[in-house]
């Protein structure tokens, strides 16, 4: 499954200023939430829940901060590309500057695991990482996830 069958245009997000795991998160609380606002608080509330268990950074400047909310019609995908690094607690100690979020509904669960795979699958091939390192628009990183 390539990327862009769940990443859309308007999903991709570059040069973001975060410089923290908490602003991460409210930076993606608000844009899963432009719908519904008072999901925002609740979205932010899940992915520290979900932090708590352990951190989603992956590795090599990566995290995939992901969990589930109730009122939520359809899995979301959310990548941002950071200006600069933010802590997430990395057990290789690196700052996180590629974050691919992913807020599902409730019940889903084939969705959630097949776009997890996808990633995953995207970000062991080191060349394809320092091309999303490399690109600088929003075109840039839709045609890279178009061709995995």
């Amino acid at each position: 499954m390539k990327l862009s069958e769940f990443i859309y245009e308007k999903s991709i997000f570059v040069d973001v200023q975060a410089d923290s795991q908490k602003n991460v998160f409210k930076i993606l609380g608000n844009i899963f939430s432009k719908q519904n606002k008072d999901l925002s608080s609740l979205i932010i509330e899940k992915l520290n829940e979900r932090e708590r268990l352990g951190s989603t950074s992956v590795g090599n400047g990566i995290a995939i901060p992901h969990t589930k909310v109730e009122g939520i019609k359809e899995t979301q995908v959310i990548f941002l590309k950071l200006k600069s690094g933010a802590d997430f607690s990395a057990s290789d100690g690196k700052k996180i500057d590629l974050v691919f979020s992913i807020i599902a509904p409730e019940n889903s669960e084939s969705d959630h695991l097949l776009i997890l795979s996808s990633i995953s699958s995207f970000i062991k091939k080191k060349q394809k990482v320092d091309r999303l390192r490399g690109s600088t628009t929003i075109k840039e990183i839709l045609f890279l996830f178009s061709k995995i």
